[in-house]
């Protein structure tokens, strides 16, 4: 008798353990599921949003993070195949409410340059911009290009056009023909100089 009135008295207890035992479980579920790394299967340019696996799951389409998205705006669309951390503010299994956070360099995507002081840029088509903070170099390259950088100047290779801008000099070349402007004065070079049409040099 006195074990039955001690279960009786015990029940509400060892309910609400279980209970919370319960709640939990579904805690540590939630925060396991908080934040993964995830890789961009499809991307939807219209809608801003992609689809991200993580590890055997695939989210819906959901939105991703821009550099800004203010009254100063700057649009960037993931690439298929690129790494992202996985925010899911919902908490739940199916990441209908997740957000995409972009720009983890891979194997696929590595970083462009190891220097601190660097700060690069590649688009697509090849395209590369890069300033040197240490240096005080401004570099742009408008076809394919490896930008390395030192503390002396921006090393690139030759692509459509080139263009180096240093705290001495300002350099822009365009296949052989090329304008250097420094303290001394401007300097052309190239297979023909003219002005407003008349041939004032020739190589």
């Amino acid at each position: 008798m006195f074990d039955a009135l001690l279960r009786l008295q015990l029940a509400p207890i060892v309910e609400r353990l279980a209970q919370m035992e319960t709640q939990l479980e579904d805690l540590y579920r939630r925060a396991e599921s908080f934040c993964r790394i995830g890789v961009c299967q499809e991307v939807d340019a219209a809608s801003n949003t992609c689809k991200v696996s993580h590890g055997e799951l695939l989210t819906p389409a959901i939105r991703f993070f821009n550099p800004s998205a203010g009254a100063q705006t700057e649009t960037r669309i993931p690439t298929v195949g690129e790494q992202c951390l996985l925010l899911n503010y919902g908490g739940g299994e199916g990441g209908g409410q997740s957000v995409a956070l972009f720009g983890l360099n891979s194997d696929r995507f590595p970083p462009l340059s190891s220097v601190a002081s660097l700060t690069s840029r590649r688009y697509e088509d090849g395209t590369q911009s890069a300033y040197d903070a240490a240096a005080h170099v401004l570099a742009w390259n408008n076809g394919p290009a490896a930008f390395s950088g030192s503390r002396e100047q921006v090393e690139m290779s030759l692509g459509a056009a080139r263009l180096v801008m240093t705290a001495a000099t300002i350099s822009l070349q365009v296949g052989a023909v090329g304008m250097l402007l420094d303290a001394s004065g401007v300097h052309l070079s190239g297979p023909v100089v003219d002005h407003q049409g008349r041939v004032i040099s020739t190589a």
